[in-house]
Parts: C-alpha cells; structure tokens; sequence
C-alpha cells in the first residue's frame, strides 16, 4: 500500500473548503515542467528561505502523488556539511511544500514514543563523567536569539552570581565565519545581536554580561529589538557597544568561531564543565540542577554549594530541547 504524504492531504482539505474536487485544485493552471519547476524552486529558496550566499542545488525532480517531488541540497556558507531535504511543489508550480510528513511513519514514531513512556531521558546521551578541579572552568555556548540558550543563560545567572569567585566561567556563542562573513543559525539579526553581546562582555565584563543578556532575554523578544533600553538599565553605553561591533564585531566572532569548533559546540545551549559536555545544561529553570553539576566537579566543594536554588523547570516541549542546523 503506498504512503499516504501529508501535503496531499492538506491539498485536499483546500479543495474541500473551496468546493472543488482534488484534481481542480491541481490543475488550476496549466501544469509547467520539471525544468521549470526546478528552477522556480532553487530561485524561490535562494531569494527568500535561506542567508545569503547559501548554496542551494537541485539534486532530483520527480512525479509522485501528483505533485513534483524535489530533493534539494543545501549547504551554508563556511560549513562542509550539506543538507537534504525533500520538498514538494504543486503541478502547477503555485503552492510549495517545503518538507512533508509521512502519516504512517509519523503515526509509528508516536506510538513508539508513547509506549517508551515518554521518557525524554532516553534519549539524551549518556553523561560522560566531568574530571574534578580545585577551581572549575565552566563554558556555555549558545546562539543569541536560540529561546533554548536563552532559557540556559536564565537558568545560570543565580549560579553564577553564587559561584562566580570560584569558578571560572566563560560564555560563548555558536557562528561560522567564511573571510568576512559571519553566519549564525537564525540569520543576520543574531549576528547583529552575538556582536553585541561579545562586545558588551569584552568592554565590560562577565557581571554586566549576564545582567545585560538576561535582560534582553526577558524584555526584548526575539529579535533584540530594545536592546538599547536594555543597555542603558545596566549602565552601558549603546555608542560604545556599536562602535565596537562596527570596528571589532568580525574579530570577535573570529575567536567564537574558533571556540566553539574546538568545543565541538553546534547546538545551543551547549554547557561544557572541566572540559566534557553536561546534560545538565538541558534542564531549563533548574538553577539546582545547574548548580549540582558545577559543584561535583570541584576536588573540594565550597560552602556556597550548599544554598539550594530554584529547581523549578521549564514547561512544555522546550524541556531538554536546542537550536542545532539539521543533519
């Protein structure tokens, strides 16, 4: 029995509500060809889904359920990793589907998940054991506008502002860099906003950092829209936060580029202790969770390891959830 596809589906509910039949719908216009299709999608990507100079190719085009069937590759600007993915586009080359789902594979997925209990524990890799030290090195990377670092460095600021004078953190943020242009997974307004950040952290430290990132955490959405107000809260001068991502801002992402390849760092949040990857860092408002984990990676652990923090925990699917390109 074939698969049934979900755009087929969704094209059929259209027909539907417009009290049409399913090969209406279809065949609205006169049908184009696959060069054209081609064509038309590689361009409709390029110029509209994807950051600039992203390579975008056309690996396949086939029929399939009376749709064109399109396997494209894509492959970002300063990454060897390419990307596939199979999209579907109407006969007509007027409705594009850039992924579909498959019903029954979706359906089985589901099942499986519901009969492991949903146990999202399982499906985190197993925590590697962290060395111990007199004087931890703590590092976080994420990506500036990912809700998933976002929730971490949240997560992080009471044990920070606890642990701050015994151990040493550092923070991060995940971009590549190809000569003169840096790339971030959630487009040019990140790397905007990563610039900043780095900036507001070399011209002022880690305190005003983690004052400043959380506020516009909270304040600011997604896009760090009112990142001024933010700074001027914390006593920083916006003139100097933008004349150092002006004259700075590609050095800096340079050197994070380079940290975070070293770090193996791809997903935001990622939370690196004495050198091996924490689990713990996927625990959003667990301020504890954060906390247990530094503190047992100490030879001696110091007396503020023994104040209990927030252990409340994020709600929904942003549980254990990170912001990482597609394999």
């Amino acid at each position: 029995m074939k698969k049934v596809i979900m755009v087929v589906a969704i094209v059929a509910g259209v027909a539907v509500l417009s009290g049409c039949n399913l090969k209406d719908a279809l065949n609205k216009k006169p049908n184009i060809s696959q060069d054209e299709a081609k064509t038309k999608v590689q361009d409709f990507i390029k110029n509209n889904l994807v950051a600039p100079g992203t390579e975008v190719n056309i690996k396949e085009i086939t029929k399939e359920n009376g749709l064109y069937k399109i396997i494209v590759v894509i492959k970002m600007q300063g990454q060897d990793k390419e990307q596939e993915i199979n999209s579907y586009l109407t006969m007509d080359g007027t409705k594009f589907f850039p992924d579909a789902i498959d019903i029954e594979e979706m359906t089985k997925k589901i099942e499986d998940s519901k009969n492991k209990g949903n146990d999202s524990a399982s499906s985190q890799p197993e925590q590697k054991e962290v060395p111990k030290a007199d004087k931890p090195i703590v590092d976080l990377y994420v990506m500036s506008f990912c809700p998933y670092g976002n929730k971490a460095e949240d997560t992080m600021k009471s044990v920070y502002e606890l642990l701050k004078n015994k151990v040493t953190f550092n923070f991060h943020y995940i971009v590549s860099v190809n000569g003169d242009t840096v790339q971030s997974l959630h487009g040019e307004k990140e790397v905007t906003q990563n610039e900043r950040e780095a900036c507001v952290l070399k011209n002022y430290g880690k305190d005003k950092w983690m004052s400043f990132v959380t506020n516009v955490n909270t304040n600011c959405g997604s896009d760090g829209s009112c990142w001024e107000k933010a700074a001027s809260d914390n006593g920083i001068s916006t003139d100097k936060i933008s004349s150092c991502v002006e004259s700075e801002g590609l050095t800096l992402m340079k050197a994070e580029a380079d940290a975070s390849n070293k770090a193996g760092a791809q997903g935001s949040p990622t939370l690196i202790i004495n050198g091996v990857s924490s689990q713990a860092a996927y625990q959003y408002g667990n301020s504890e969770a954060y906390k247990k984990a530094i503190c047992d990676s100490f030879n001696t652990a110091p007396s503020e390891c023994s104040k209990t923090l927030s252990t409340s925990s994020a709600s929904g699917s942003a549980q254990g959830g990170s912001c990482a390109p597609s394999n």
